[in-house]
């Protein structure tokens, strides 16, 4: 599979799909839309980063010889080799020291709690109640950890022939109600939840049995993802961590784990600023040496050296031969130059990850390196990152644990907003998608206006307010704050409206019929189109002729004249008229979804045992089931 050409078809298939609300008749706007969204303004280049190699000190055979963990563990983590930062977490937990794991995607941060976790049942067999609490913010994560844990039971009762000593349960807002009372009835030793559930689980009664093991056995309190609590949300769980633990009759042990609390600053400050946040959120103290970093190491021979500009320029002319075997890989001039200046550098001794960089930022850095240019770099860039997929591939097919530049694309897609525009209605006019108040770089600033287009005609509505002879900007559904304004639409258009004779196509509740003929309903005579002269500048008069001219219409619209369309007073101003796209948050998740899985499909890729989890909010799915495609 090239992942390249898979990712390409993804984006091609959600542009379509948000092509296909694009209604707008001006054909000006529509090219400038047209041109923006082929430059990739709603879905940038995306960035390219690398997965580094964690440093490997033992396996978890070793930390059970030496008595750091119960000689039963070996069992359950079957021919598992352990990081640095897991070696040195677990140390600390089975010491019975609080700590924070701070280590990147894939890294086996959950094994440092689940193996200090069972370490302590196993040294005390048959404890009952709840002995530990493990908190994920998402339920797709709760489903996937309780994966894990079945899979370490199957190990253990393999390996060892005997029943697995250690019960676990989730307890979230999916499971049936029959598995919830099975689970009251007879508490597990570990539970997984989410931190709404657990807050539901401490008030409700029919939880009482539930909250009683938890005061009276609990030792261990878990959150996984520690930053995604943040803001009102994170003073909640802290408030709920207190809680907890003021009502406990032991001293829980308090452990956190995440991968992007701080990015910025010395390794020393960072684990500082990383003691500080746990200390506010769990309500005890940390110190630094309570935090666990993640330990680097470079995955390729010449790490130190790095390659000449000549021996680049050699590699990327020789091009790229994908059955060549690892050790070739290991040497590569541009494979060492990749590791050295975009995955990784070294910082107050230590190696640490590079930020993600858009592609053709690291295909201009190899051009400038190696002489070469730029499009035969981006080729070789993709060939190269292609042969390290396939080599990965043998590797795991191998049993290795090890990978070699194992690399991630970063996708951001925005969701569609507003069409701005001076009030220029000739070629003067300038047309962004950026919002804004002015047009920059003018030595008189014109203000811009939001456009919304009718989803019955396409016709262009600007978004204003009008305050005496002013027409200031406004965002669409937004309200001026200024008592005077009248917040309502301008439409540019000779034929949008004909004050008599349109007049005979409106409905007879829209008028009243007198000996002169029809005339506006006196009631309805305030949301009728309203001729408005006005200039670029947002100066307008209903007498004194300006630069141009249009129609202004009062919010909300009661009815649509570019396209004959009538409203009742409960209409949304969304169902009339659209910004730039009508795609929904949810339905935009579930297309890229499908999009995903119809491109792996087309590229021959048919994995076993996997699944796509798309989420719209994380916090919706915190309360209600994960849904898994």
């Amino acid at each position: 599979m090239n992942v390249f050409q898979t990712h390409a078809g993804i984006i091609e298939d959600y542009a379509t799909y948000i092509r296909s609300f694009l209604n707008i008749a001006d054909l000006t706007i529509f090219e400038v839309v047209e041109e923006e969204l082929s430059k990739g303004k709603l879905w940038p280049e995306p960035l390219l980063q690398f997965n580094p190699s964690f440093e490997i000190v033992g396996s978890v055979t070793d930390l059970a010889n030496t008595g750091t963990l119960h000689s039963d563990i070996a069992d359950i983590f079957t021919g598992y080799s352990l990081y640095r930062h897991q070696v040195e977490a677990i140390t600390l937990g089975t010491a019975g020291k609080d700590f924070i794991v701070t280590s990147g995607t894939g890294s086996g941060k959950s094994l440092t709690y689940i193996g200090t976790i069972f370490h302590h049942l196993l040294s005390h067999p048959g404890t009952a109640g709840i002995t530990a609490i493990v908190v994920y913010p998402m339920n797709a994560l709760i489903n996937s950890q309780f994966e894990e844990f079945t899979r370490y039971k199957e190990n253990y009762e393999s390996a060892s022939g005997r029943l697995f000593p250690i019960t676990f349960g989730q307890y979230t807002g999916q499971e049936r109600e029959a598995a919830r009372q099975k689970m009251r009835e007879s508490p597990p030793q570990i539970l997984l939840t989410n931190y709404m559930m657990l807050e539901l689980l401490l008030t409700r009664t029919r939880e009482r049995a539930l909250r009683d093991a938890i005061y009276k056995h609990l030792r261990f309190l878990v959150f996984d993802e520690l930053h995604t609590y943040r803001g009102r949300q994170g003073a909640d769980v802290a408030m709920l961590m207190r809680r907890i633990r003021s009502r406990c009759s032991y001293d829980v042990l308090c452990i956190g784990t995440s991968a992007t609390m701080v990015s910025v600053g010395s390794l020393a400050s960072q684990r500082e600023q990383v003691a500080q946040v746990a200390t506010t959120l769990f309500g005890r103290p940390f110190t630094p040496e309570q935090v666990v970093p993640e330990t680097l190491t470079r995955s390729l021979s010449f790490a130190n050296v790095l390659p000449t500009g000549a021996e680049l320029a050699a590699a990327i002319q020789h091009g790229i031969n994908p059955e060549d075997d690892v050790d070739t890989l290991k040497t590569h001039p541009v494979a060492v130059w990749l590791e050295n200046c975009v995955a990784l550098e070294e910082r107050d001794g230590h190696l640490v990850r590079r930020k993600p960089q858009h592609i053709s930022d690291i295909v201009a850095a190899l051009a400038q390196a190696s002489g070469v240019a730029d499009g035969v770099c981006r080729q070789f860039l993709a060939d190269l990152l292609q042969w390290t997929s396939a080599v990965n591939q043998r590797l795991q097919g191998a049993g290795q644990r090890y990978t070699i530049l194992p690399f991630k694309l970063h996708q951001f897609i925005s969701q569609t907003g507003s069409v701005y525009t001076t009030l220029d209605q000739d070629e003067s006019r300038f047309i962004t998608l950026e919002p804004g108040v002015y047009k920059q770089d003018e030595a008189e600033k014109k203000p811009i206006f939001a456009n919304v287009f009718s989803r019955a005609s396409g016709h262009a509505f600007l978004c204003v307010s009008r305050i005496d002879h002013r027409l200031e900007p406004r965002e669409f559904r937004d309200s001026s704050e200024e008592n005077e304004a009248t917040d309502g639409y301008l439409i540019v258009g000779e034929d949008i409206w004909d004050p008599v004779e349109d007049l005979e196509y409106l409905p007879d509740s829209w008028v009243r019929i007198t000996k002169n003929g029809r005339v506006p309903d006196s009631k309805k005579k305030a949301f009728f189109p309203i001729k408005l002269f006005f200039d670029e500048f947002g100066n307008c008069s209903e007498t004194e002729p300006k630069q141009w001219w249009g129609w202004f219409m009062p919010a909300p619209l009661l009815f649509d004249p570019t396209g004959g369309v009538f409203f009742d007073t409960q209409t949304n101003e969304g169902t009339k008229l659209t910004k730039l796209g009508s795609e929904g948050r949810s339905t935009s998740t579930t297309i890229t979804a499908f999009a995903i899985l119809n491109q792996l499909n087309d590229a021959g890729y048919h994995p076993k045992d996997q699944k796509l989890l798309s989420f719209t909010d994380n916090r919706q799915d915190a309360a209600l089931p994960g849904r898994p495609f």
